[in-house]
């Protein structure tokens, strides 16, 4: 009733205040409040703006379909936000610090990963897979197939289950290797030939990045992207060292918790855990040339293979225009968690949406766009 009374009277100054203590009440974090950064540089959105943002994510919170954290940003305005549980049973409420499991999303740092190493001159693009793995049985691979899905490798994910027969025991990207090696010749495709998305190409990839730095895949990530981007907590996962279940935030599909599985194990197409916060400062430090030089994240955002209509797979990223504007960007799904990672290279916008309990259909990331119109 008190947002109806202050709609009815206009766009009043405390309005975004307003909002602000509606959320509060319902046991949910809105601006501004992250605990362990610092975003006082950054502005407000307007109230109505606001008003409108909150408005769409609590609706899609009560129709079930979003449970998490967003971030939303254009210009020098910033909004974040958490409705919902980070664990159902216990009922303890999300904040904006939170850390989720980035599913997909995580193809963006090994994509920066690969290009990294092709910027510094220590792998080319079509340089032969087999250079760098050996021991596997396809030796017509490139860097550019595995990095663009069109590689024609089956995914590892629906290998037969009797390859891998320890249901306590996690896969290594050594271990796809050997399963890839086992696998039926009509299960192949040719190479070059099609877009046919499929996480083994990156968890190959990972491989590759630990075979020529020499660092675990974790290791070169802390090192390299993490650490120089301010993304302080931001890590790959270990469940051999800390187990899923010590998690703070669990992820669910329709209320149902989900258990560790030996995939979990493998690293480059998931298992990238962060918050809303530290992905706004991947894209800032994107934005400069301290990490990647212009020269190599246009080779990075270049359009390689249609996916779909006016849809393209670039080295890690997907890429499509809105309103002529070009848009890079990655969504994921895994066990629970899904993700949303967008970023427009031709204005200054960044938006963030991780949930983890999945239920009905993905938000329209369409409908994400066009708050920020």
């Amino acid at each position: 009733m008190q947002l109806v009374y202050f709609a009815v009277l206009g766009r009043l100054k405390y309005l975004g205040f307003l909002v602000f203590l509606l959320c509060f009440s319902r046991g949910v974090s809105a601006w501004p409040p992250n605990k362990n950064y610092n975003l006082d540089r950054y502005l407000r959105f307007s109230d109505s703006t606001e008003l409108k943002i909150w408005n769409y994510f609590q609706a899609n919170y009560h129709s079930g379909i979003f449970n998490g954290t967003f971030l939303l940003f254009k210009n020098d305005s910033l909004i974040q936000g958490a409705l919902g549980y980070a664990t159902f049973p216990k009922r303890d409420t999300l904040i904006n610090d939170d850390m989720f499991q980035l599913a997909s999303v995580s193809k963006t740092i090994t994509g920066i990963s690969i290009l990294l190493l092709i910027q510094d001159g220590l792998l080319g693009p079509d340089d032969s897979v087999h250079w760098y793995i050996p021991e596997i049985s396809r030796t017509n691979l490139t860097i550019r197939n595995l990095i663009t899905h069109k590689s024609g490798l089956p995914d590892y994910f629906y290998y037969n289950s009797y390859l891998w027969p320890w249901a306590d025991k996690h896969m290594t990207n050594e271990d796809v290797v050997e399963q890839l090696n086992q696998q039926q010749e009509r299960n192949f495709g040719i190479p070059g030939y099609y877009y046919d998305y499929s996480n083994t190409n990156f968890a190959l990839l990972a491989l590759i990045v630990e075979r020529i730095s020499g660092l675990n895949f974790r290791e070169f990530a802390e090192v390299n992207i993490f650490r120089p981007a301010g993304m302080k907590y931001s890590h790959i996962c270990n469940y051999d060292s800390i187990p899923l279940f010590n998690y703070p935030v669990q992820g669910y599909e329709k209320g149902r918790i989900y258990g560790d599985i030996p995939q979990n194990g493998t690293t480059g197409d998931k298992g990238v855990y962060s918050n809303g916060v530290e992905m706004f400062f991947l894209d800032r430090y994107l934005r400069t040339s301290y990490l990647l030089h212009d020269a190599t994240k246009e080779l990075m955002f270049s359009p390689q293979t249609i996916t779909a209509e006016g849809q393209y797979y670039c080295m890690g990223w997907r890429m499509k225009y809105i309103d002529g504007r070009k848009w890079v960007f990655h969504n994921g799904w895994w066990k629970g968690f899904r993700t949303y990672y967008w970023r427009c290279l031709d204005e200054d916008k960044c938006i963030v949406v991780l949930t983890n309990n999945v239920y009905g259909p993905f938000l329209r990331t369409m409908d994400l766009v066009a708050l920020l119109k």
